[in-house]
């Protein structure tokens, strides 16, 4: 039995982005997908390049990986991200978080079809188990007795439903054009902060010709931009770069599916938040989760 260090840095890339989650949902819907974006990829770049300075980490990126990463700032970052937030205004971050857990299975597809990872028939049970359980959790995560500002949707659903699904399907993109990179040795603070840099001018390009922000201050005040800032702390910083530095020795199918259990993460969460216990089928979805790790850590 041999244990996956990547596998703890995939969970650990995992709960960062659930603490990332808690402090995305005010100001994405104050603020909307697109600005939100803008101000938090300002603050993760500012922490990611204090990161790297801090820790003394060399930016010695290989220019025929430029391209790549590059793509997977397009993909992941920019669409990726986009499409989160837009989800997560209509329809919360519960129901959003089980459906971009879906990237999990684009990614394993995507893996086994483009780079020729191996998907065998025990990691393929993983995948079914772990999506499975993370379905369970979310959708049987709430009490009929429980009303909470996270479950309201703006109808109609599908449309919620399709931004939810399109940004699995780039994330997955993004972590598997960024694969190739992580396993030659890149640093991961150095990638990320690439990714990030990019992906900001990219955002801050669309400023001139948003109307939405017209009359309105470029950055929010008070409480939402504490908020931002923590959300580009854990979900561009100490999240991405776990992940980044999972992916130097895992497969995009075990690192992906891993670090997708966010909304199992979140219970105990929501637990201590509302003071009641979540719904049976979140804990029965948690304990295939459970299951999911064991399967692709030690197997």
């Amino acid at each position: 039995m041999v244990f996956d260090v990547s596998a703890l840095l995939a969970l650990g890339a995992a709960f960062s982005w659930m603490l990332a989650a808690l402090f995305s949902h005010r100001p994405a819907t104050e603020l909307g997908s697109l600005h939100f974006n803008r101000v938090r990829m300002i603050a993760a770049v500012v922490i990611m390049l204090a990161l790297l300075l801090l820790t003394g980490r060399p930016m010695d990126i290989s220019g025929s990986h430029l391209w790549l990463i590059a793509l997977s700032s397009v993909t992941g970052v920019v669409i990726g991200d986009f499409f989160l937030f837009a989800a997560v205004r209509r329809i919360g971050p519960r129901r959003t978080n089980v459906l971009y857990a879906t990237n999990a299975v684009f990614a394993a597809m995507l893996g086994w079809i483009i780079l020729g990872e191996t998907l065998t028939s025990m990691t393929g049970l993983a995948i079914l188990c772990g999506f499975s359980g993370v379905v369970l959790a979310v959708i049987y995560g709430k009490r009929r007795d429980l009303q909470h500002k996270w479950e309201s949707v703006t109808p109609p659903l599908w449309i919620g439903v399709a931004l939810a699904l399109v940004a699995a399907l780039f994330q997955a993109i993004g972590v598997l054009t960024v694969r190739p990179v992580m396993a030659e040795g890149a640093d991961p603070v150095a990638v990320g902060l690439a990714r990030v840099a990019i992906a900001a001018v990219i955002f801050w390009a669309t400023f001139p010709f948003d109307h939405s922000m017209k009359g309105k201050p470029i950055f929010p005040r008070g409480r939402t931009m504490l908020l931002v800032i923590l959300n580009g702390l854990f979900g561009l910083g100490v999240g991405v770069a776990l992940l980044l530095e999972a992916l130097e020795n895992g497969t995009v199918a075990m690192v992906t599916i891993l670090s997708s259990t966010t909304p199992v993460l979140i219970l105990p969460f929501i637990w201590a938040q509302t003071k009641r216990a979540p719904a049976p089928g979140a804990w029965a979805g948690a304990a295939l989760v459970v299951l999911c790790t064991w399967l692709l850590v030690f197997q």
